[in-house]
């Protein structure tokens, strides 16, 4: 089981929001924290509260956060929360804008991941319940969560050393969230009205019990978890098969 107490974890998107909140539950845990985001000033601010080093780098420059993460050291543990999102109508959605989350959420994944594997016990990739279910309005960020349900899928094969989790966070009440709400479209409004926003500490105790207890996927509330469960039963139950089928192919023994 991966234990946080002791770990050395690495946060990005460590600054604000679920990033920020869950560095200090994990460093009330015991862990060394190491945070990277953009903004010099409030990642300085929550690294001098919880006692964390930090380097600023932009996930979408990849070489200024490879070597941000080589300063940093290494970690057992990697938390990705950097992450946007720009709702609004599909036909009114210019690309520059699909192009800026495809970057963010997606491709700036990748260069963390590439910055790092292998190498840690443990990874968290944040998706999204809209990684799940298709939200109208999201057009431009929904697909881009849904990539990183299906990019964690397919490195649990390649990096089998290292557990992969995701989290589906569902609306949450952070700085990105309400910057979201100034632009969404009326019918988009009145889906996310019905849904009571939850406190980005919530999600943040959420991620440190999942990472805990090594859940592939942690959801947060009743309508996520019920997706996470029975939207993506396939490929769980498939994947010691398709090891079997690896293994017979590399001439290893099955792991």
């Amino acid at each position: 089981m991966t234990t946080l107490a002791g770990a050395r974890v690495l946060v990005t998107g460590g600054s604000k929001g679920i990033g920020a909140a869950f560095a200090r539950v994990a460093a009330a845990s015991g862990a060394q924290v190491r945070l990277i985001a953009r903004g010099e000033a409030d990642l300085r601010a929550v690294a001098d509260e919880i006692g964390a080093t930090w380097r600023t780098a932009d996930v979408t420059d990849a070489p200024a956060l490879a070597a941000a993460i080589h300063e940093l050291g290494d970690v057992d543990i990697v938390v990705s929360c950097a992450g946007i999102a720009l709702p609004g109508r599909f036909v009114d959605t210019p690309l520059e804008e699909f192009r800026e989350q495809l970057e963010v959420n997606y491709l700036g994944t990748l260069n963390l991941l590439k910055s790092v594997l292998p190498g840690p016990a443990h990874v968290v990739l944040t998706s999204s319940t809209a990684g799940l279910i298709g939200v109208v309005g999201y057009s431009g960020y929904a697909p881009t969560k849904w990539a990183i349900r299906g990019l964690a899928d397919t490195l649990r094969y390649e990096f089998p050393a290292t557990r992969f989790s995701v989290l589906y966070p569902p609306d949450t009440e952070t700085p990105g969230f309400a910057l979201e709400n100034t632009r969404k479209p009326p019918e988009t409004v009145a889906v996310s009205g019905a849904v009571t926003p939850v406190k980005p500490e919530v999600v943040a105790r959420a991620l440190a019990r999942g990472i805990e207890r090594n859940r592939d996927s942690i959801a947060i509330d009743l309508l996520t978890k019920t997706l996470v469960r029975f939207g993506g039963i396939v490929e769980p139950l498939a994947r010691r098969g398709i090891r079997k089928t690896i293994a017979r192919s590399l001439g290893s023994p099955p792991g």
